[in-house]
């Protein structure tokens, strides 16, 4: 039912590509340019902060509160484009060529861990009210559907609104975030090995955060996905 409903609203709007916005065939989800030209990770990769070891990682494998951070794509070009697109110019369709990204990320460099669920950085009813969704619920469904590893929602909860991060010095990006989040119901969390879902990482703040309240109510092991991480700055 839900392909049928796609092929008939496809009928009457234009496919477009998520990255780019360009049209595109009803069956793709990205233009040509954008499968040969997009900023993919690749090469030797650290797996704490998820950036190619020679040339963008400098994390020095600092203390994380979770075990490793993956994505496809660094921030730039078409990437940014697309995000910006994703979560100020209310194109949830998007969600589902970066979900489709960011599961065969999961597929390729986690692939030798049974996660018991995803769950998604939470957002305020505030921020979901004007924006309409939350962007990082929507990724995580599209990776759990690719995945086949279960989606559990609202695991995490914002307390309050902050700042964001995106502009923020380091050491404000720390100070922005402490005792922003917890979780709803400890017994989801105690003794799990959980897939943390956020849309873009800058230096990993904000999945610090996440995943420190995992690890406090007794996460065994707290693993990121993000669709997009920063270069580090030359």
């Amino acid at each position: 039912m839900k392909t049928f409903l796609k092929t008939v609203v496809r009928m009457f709007f234009p496919q477009r590509c998520a990255y780019c916005g360009s049209v595109i065939r009803a069956d793709e989800l990205m233009c040509d340019e954008c499968s040969e030209n997009l900023p993919r990770i690749k090469g030797k990769i650290c797996v704490k902060c998820g950036r190619e070891e020679k040339t963008d990682c400098n994390c020095k494998k600092a203390e994380k509160y979770f075990d490793g951070l993956a994505a496809p794509f660094y921030y730039t070009g078409n990437v940014r484009l697309g995000v910006h697109m994703f979560k100020f110019r209310n194109t949830p369709e998007s969600a589902e060529a970066f979900g489709k990204e960011m599961a065969q990320t999961v597929k390729d460099r986690y692939s030798d861990i049974c996660f018991d669920y995803i769950t998604e950085v939470p957002s305020t009813k505030k921020r979901i009210k004007v924006r309409g969704y939350n962007q990082c619920f929507l990724l995580a469904k599209e990776i759990s559907q690719n995945t086949g590893v279960e989606h559990k929602s609202e695991v995490l909860m914002k307390i309050y609104e902050t700042k964001k991060q995106h502009g923020l010095k380091l050491l404000m990006r720390k100070g922005n975030l402490t005792g922003v989040f917890d979780v709803r119901n400890p017994s989801d969390v105690e003794g799990k090995t959980i897939l943390l879902c956020d849309d873009i990482s800058t230096s990993g703040e904000t999945l610090n955060e996440c995943a420190k309240m995992l690890w406090l109510y007794g996460a065994k092991e707290v693993y990121c996905i993000s669709l997009a991480l920063t270069k580090k700055e030359k």
